[in-house]
């Protein structure tokens, strides 16, 4: 006989996931200034150095737009999971995904593409702190699609009720994150 305890999530464990989350936020905005830092100082120092006009500025549009996408897709799985709803909130975390394998694609086709145009780490400043900090964003997707695959794997599952879904939330937040690096990733790498 199978048993499933129920989980009730006290408020103050909730407080403690959320403020635990947002140090960690907070870490990961530290951990990107100094390179938004580097790029702004090296794009003032050496302009001659910058080549924005090369990047794919239609791909990095798409992704744009696909990062706005799942974010609808990640608030429906946050507010599905508050409601109880394991299977709503399974899909939504799997389209969101969804949305960050495409946007991983994306940028592998956009890296190629300039790879093959000679346009390496190794060509100047510019493409070192482009690849670098496209690098590491892209990181934080794949780590983020890694971990919605899990969650919709134990929502569906019914890990998840409308007294415990913490581990959504904090989800939720750090997706959050994910786009607003992007939002200003792409302005500052692609259209400045």
């Amino acid at each position: 006989m199978e048993h499933t305890a129920v989980r009730v999530e006290t408020e103050e464990r909730l407080e403690n996931v959320s403020f635990g989350m947002w140090l960690f936020i907070s870490s990961e905005i530290m951990f990107f200034t100094p390179f938004f830092a580097m790029y702004i100082i090296m794009r003032n120092a050496h302009p001659e150095l910058s080549h924005p006009h090369m990047l794919n500025v239609p791909i990095a549009s798409v992704n744009t737009f696909i990062l706005v996408i799942s974010s609808l897709f990640m608030t429906n799985a946050v507010n599905a999971s508050k409601s109880g709803d394991g299977v709503k909130t399974s899909n939504n975390l799997l389209l969101t995904a969804l949305c960050g394998l495409a946007f991983l694609v994306l940028k592998a086709v956009e890296y190629s593409g300039e790879i093959k145009e000679d346009l390496l780490p190794s060509t100047n400043i510019f493409y070192s702190c482009y690849y670098t900090m496209t690098g590491f964003h892209g990181l934080h997707i794949l780590i983020g699609v890694i971990v919605m695959g899990i969650l919709a794997w134990r929502a569906r599952r019914g890990d998840f009720t409308k007294t415990y879904n913490s581990p959504i939330e904090v989800c939720g937040l750090y997706w959050c994150l994910v786009e607003v690096v992007w939002f200003f990733l792409f302005p500052v790498l692609y259209l400045v």
